[in-house]
C-alpha cells in the first residue's frame, strides 16, 4: 500500500510547473541573496 501511494505521489512531483517565471520572481524575491549563487 506504502509503495503505490509513493509511486503516485512520484508521479505528480514529476509534473511541470505551469507558472515557474512567476514561481521563480517569488524565490528571488524571497531568498535573493541565497540564490544569486546558484543563477
Amino acid at each position: 500500500m506504502f509503495i503505490w501511494r509513493s509511486k503516485d505521489a512520484s508521479k505528480k512531483w514529476s509534473m511541470l510547473i505551469q507558472n515557474w517565471r512567476l514561481a521563480m520572481r517569488r524565490f528571488i524575491i524571497e531568498f535573493g541573496d541565497r540564490l544569486s549563487d546558484h543563477l
